[in-house]
């Protein structure tokens, strides 16, 4: 896959492995071959990264940020491409109306501040799922205007 986000992750995730040389390992230990050029140019987008280079490496981590990057593209009706200004405007009123409604949920204003009530667990729930929703429209947008 060669899109400069999964490029950037990869890296990232090559860095935090060790480089290039201890991923180049990983993938000679896991699959029989491994080559430091190849993984180089797949941190420098010179190709694309490979979905077996790509499991090895984030099983190698412990972090899953390719695999949640391609998850992420499920279930997406086409890309929303919308203005970031408005996306940005939109995405800070969800967050604080999502943080609104946790911090009142512990504040004297609850029936119980010690814990959540089922009403406000539902709108906890309703409210951070909104804000995630607007995160994610950022990223959709900025990403198709790459």
């Amino acid at each position: 896959m060669i899109n400069p986000v999964a490029r950037g992750i990869f890296d990232g995730l090559v860095r935090r492995a060790g480089g290039v040389e201890a991923v180049a390992a990983v993938l000679e230990a896991r699959y029989g071959v491994g080559y430091k050029g190849t993984v180089s140019k797949m941190c420098i987008g010179q190709i694309g990264v490979t979905i077996d280079a790509a499991v090895a490496v984030e099983d190698f981590v412990g972090a899953f940020p390719l695999t949640n990057h391609m998850f992420e593209r499920t279930g997406r009706e086409g890309v929303r491409q919308g203005c970031l200004k408005d996306l940005a405007a939109q995405s800070t009123m969800a967050s604080g109306q999502a943080h609104a409604a946790l911090i009142r949920a512990f504040s004297h204003l609850s029936d119980d501040p010690d814990r959540l009530t089922p009403d406000e667990r539902a709108m906890v729930i309703a409210e951070m799922r909104e804000a995630r929703q607007a995160l994610t429209d950022i990223i959709d947008a900025a990403e198709a205007a790459g």
